[in-house]
């Protein structure tokens, strides 16, 4: 495509855009700008190969490209990414100017090839990088604000604190956390309320940075955390937990095992017992973002609400209570980006420059996704077999 044909499907897209001032700057130097004021950002094609690449996937081309620094954007990246979201592009060619796409599309498709491969070996990223970014306690999930001034620190608490007091905890009880993360949800369950918690993680780091904290707190006796799948665990210890809370896994599980993960968790519980059930879901079901799937959630599928409801009724669950947390993963999401954005020279020292951009791409565009598109936060809570003496108030 040459720089003309380009300028045209740029203007088709941007013209009368007068919400998003913006320039685009081409590989032959020339730029084009829209919006009439002051741009909130400059997005700049490196290479005529760049910008196909971004017509050929919006999603898997763009973030590939602007990982390997073949597209750059100055200025306000969550602007470009709303926009993104915001607006029906296919809408906005011409029948002309979609055939045009249709013959890139084939063309790169026919030819493409694994790029990047060693990008992967980036998940491995351990403590020190979380460390720069999440909250004191590590938590990697939803936060829960109740202020508007209220610190990441203090929202992440109290998410703990509203999801421990949904399962109406009492001394003595047996809980189960699959996917515990780095154990800050355990901890906060021993020390609370004096429940006996087994934690389940399958990230080596996890392990034993969770139990280093489960020991240093003086909780070994109560509260430890397992290198184990929650398929494997034997049965003899099926009926032996009061509570399981599943917080930020559930997504990992897959399409394919959603009816695995409640059988499993039925055998798990006590009859009467509670599950609490905190996942990323959608309300129909929808096909993975291709470019998430490929370089930070391999493997995962977001459930459809319905998918989930069908399956725990199936398997012997009785529908308690649902909460939609979406505002708080967007602040949580905007949070998280901020600390990034703080020690992002520290991590391009970990970690290399492609790795930031990558990342950048994946926090500010999540941020935009959970603020404009069809995703949420659903906090779900079950008891196995119905149970009529629950309080009539959540919390």
């Amino acid at each position: 495509m040459d720089v003309n044909q380009a300028k045209t499907l740029v203007a088709s897209l941007f013209n009368g855009e007068e919400r998003y001032p913006c320039t685009i700057k081409f590989w032959d130097g020339t730029e084009l700008s829209f919006g009439g004021s002051e741009p909130a950002f400059k997005l700049k094609f490196k290479t005529p190969e760049s910008f196909e690449t971004l017509l050929t996937d919006m999603s898997l081309g763009f973030g590939e490209a602007y990982t390997r620094g073949d597209i750059e954007i100055e200025g306000d990246i969550s602007r470009l990414l709303e926009w993104a979201y915001k607006t029906d592009l296919q809408s906005r060619l011409s029948v002309g100017q979609k055939a045009r796409l249709c013959w890139i599309n084939f063309k790169k498709k026919a030819t493409i090839k694994q790029t990047r491969k060693d990008v992967q070996a980036h998940y491995d990223r351990g403590n020190d990088f979380y460390k720069l970014w999440l909250d004191k306690g590590m938590v990697y999930s939803c936060a829960y604000f109740e202020d508007q001034d209220d610190t990441l620190e203090k929202a992440q608490l109290q998410k703990i604190g509203h999801t421990l007091r949904k399962m109406r905890l009492k001394k003595g009880q047996r809980m189960l956390d699959i996917g515990c993360g780095w154990g800050t949800l355990l901890i906060e369950a021993v020390r609370n309320y004096g429940v006996k918690a087994v934690g389940l993680t399958l990230s080596e780091r996890q392990f034993e940075l969770g139990n280093r904290r489960i020991k240093d707190a003086g909780l070994s006796d109560m509260a430890e955390i397992r290198l184990e799948d929650y398929r494997e665990l034997p049965e003899r210890e099926d009926r032996t937990y009061d509570r399981v809370v599943s917080i930020g896994m559930f997504e990992h599980v897959g399409k394919e095992n959603i009816p695995v993960f409640f059988k499993k968790v039925g055998r798990l519980l006590r009859p009467k017992g509670i599950l609490l059930l905190h996942t990323i879901g959608r309300l129909r079901p929808e096909a993975m973002d291709p470019w998430i799937s490929k370089y930070i959630f391999p493997g995962t599928y977001v459930p459809a609400l319905g998918e989930i409801f069908d399956t725990a009724e199936k398997c012997g669950f009785d529908f308690a209570d649902l909460e939609d947390l979406r505002q708080h993963y967007d602040r949580t999401l905007g949070e998280w980006a901020r600390r990034f954005e703080a020690s992002a020279s520290k991590i391009r020292d970990m970690m290399g420059d492609e790795f930031v951009r990558m990342w950048r791409l994946y926090l500010y565009g999540t941020q935009m996704s959970f603020r404009h598109n069809p995703l949420h936060v659903f906090q779900l809570l079950y008891s196995l077999g119905r149970r009529n003496d629950w309080p009539l108030v959540r919390i």
